[in-house]
């Protein structure tokens, strides 16, 4: 998976693994970067919705990692909550998220 920061420089905000349909709530920056790892030997569907109404969707092949941005002008930190679904009946990924701000860093007004 990936290390502590993305290839743009983000910072690693938090990481785990979702198995079906789940609700993340993070404190973050304006950019928030997903890097999903499918970890099943069939291809998989992940759909990520955030609250500012911005979607998409990925088909993710075996073993196989793809990014999903969501992105928003305005202060940092910022509440984020984040709706994942699937259309696959194996579903298991796992899942890195990184932020433009994260806890420790000052407000950015």
């Amino acid at each position: 998976m990936a290390g502590n920061v993305d290839s743009d420089g983000n910072r690693l905000l938090d990481n785990g693994t979702w198995n079906g349909a789940a609700t993340l709530t993070e404190q973050g920056g304006q950019l928030m970067h997903f890097q999903i790892t499918n970890q099943n030997v069939l291809g998989t569907t992940i759909t990520i919705k955030a609250d500012t109404g911005e979607s998409h969707n990925l088909v993710i092949g075996p073993q196989l990692t793809g990014d999903i941005s969501f992105s928003i002008f305005g202060p940092e930190p910022r509440t984020w909550t984040f709706t994942i679904d699937t259309n696959s009946d194996a579903f298991i990924v796992s899942w890195a998220l990184f932020s433009t701000w994260i806890p420790g860093d000052p407000p950015n007004q």
